[in-house]
C-alpha cells in the first residue's frame, strides 16, 4: 500500500495505491470512487479491505479522495461534480500510468457510483463497471437529502442555512454543488464496460429502470441484490460503521 499524490500541481489529489499480488498479476487495475459525506466514512474501512482483497487477486487498486475531501486540494464549499468527474477520469489514467495496465474497472458506490458510471460511457478502457446502490441521479441525491432534514427537522447537524448551503451530518453542500449536480443522471445509451454489477439493498422502481438500461445496453450484467441493515445515512452514537463482509466477499467474487 502506498500513499501519492496526483493530478495538476497546483490541485494535488491523494490516492492510495495497492499493487497487485506479484505472482497473480492479471495485467488489470480497479479504481475505487467514494461516497461522499458521511457516507464515505462509513464506507472507509470496507473501500480498504476491499482493494486489500482485489490486490491478493492479482489487480493493481487505486483508491482516491475527490478535490475539497479528505486530504485533497481544496475546500468543500468549493467543490463541484464537474471536478469529482475529472478526478475520477485523472485516477484512471494515473492508474495505468503506475501500474501499465490497459484495462481499468471503475466501482463507485452511492455518489461514486453515479460519477462512476458517468466516466465508464466515455471512457473506452473501462473493462467493467461496478455500481453498489447507485444514485440514479444528482437531483435524486440533492431531493434525499432535503426529504431526510424536512422529516426528521432542522437540528445542528441538519439544516439550510440563509445562503441556501446545506449542512448534513458533518458536511456542507454548497448551493453551486446543488445547481451543478442535477446535470448527472444515469445514462446507459452507447457503447459502455464489457461486463457491469449492479449492487442494491432496497429495490426501487428507478433501480429497476437501471438495472433494464444496463440489460439492453450490450453488457454482461450481474444483478445483486444484498439488503442492508440501515440506509447508507443512518447515523448511530457510535458512528455506524458498515463492514458487509458477505458482500465484499461477493465483489471479489466477480472480480475473481
Amino acid at each position: 500500500m502506498e500513499s501519492l499524490f496526483f493530478g495538476s500541481s497546483d490541485q494535488r489529489v491523494l490516492g492510495i495505491y495497492h499493487s497487485a499480488d506479484f505472482s497473480k498479476d492479471r495485467g488489470e487495475g480497479v479504481v475505487l470512487c467514494y461516497p461522499f459525506g458521511q457516507e464515505y466514512m462509513r464506507a472507509h474501512r470496507a473501500y480498504r479491505q476491499l482493494a486489500s482483497g482485489l490486490s491478493k487477486l492479482g489487480y493493481h487498486v487505486l483508491r482516491f479522495d475527490y478535490r475539497g475531501t479528505g486530504d485533497s486540494y481544496g475546500d468543500l464549499d468549493n467543490a463541484l461534480p464537474s471536478m469529482w468527474l475529472d478526478d475520477v477520469r485523472t485516477a484512471v489514467e494515473e492508474l495505468a500510468d503506475i501500474s501499465g495496465c490497459r484495462k481499468i474497472s471503475l466501482l463507485g458506490l452511492r455518489l461514486g457510483a453515479l460519477l462512476a458510471q458517468q466516466v465508464a460511457f466515455s471512457e473506452t478502457k473501462i473493462s467493467r463497471l461496478v455500481l453498489w446502490d447507485p444514485i440514479v441521479s444528482g437531483q435524486a441525491f440533492i431531493d434525499e437529502i432535503k426529504d431526510e432534514i424536512s422529516l426528521s427537522g432542522e437540528s445542528n447537524s441538519k439544516f439550510i442555512d440563509q445562503n441556501n448551503t446545506i449542512h448534513f451530518n458533518g458536511f456542507s453542500i454548497s448551493s453551486s454543488f446543488q445547481n451543478e449536480v442535477p446535470s448527472l443522471s444515469v445514462n446507459c445509451a452507447g457503447t459502455g464496460p464489457q461486463k457491469a454489477l449492479l449492487i442494491i439493498s432496497h429495490e426501487t422502481p428507478d433501480f429497476s429502470d437501471l438495472k433494464a438500461s444496463l440489460s439492453t445496453n450490450n453488457h454482461n450484467l450481474t444483478f445483486l441484490h444484498e439488503p442492508a441493515p440501515h440506509d447508507w445515512n443512518y447515523v448511530d452514537h457510535v458512528g455506524g460503521i458498515l463492514l458487509p463482509s458477505n458482500l465484499l466477499n461477493k465483489i471479489l467474487e466477480w472480480f475473481k
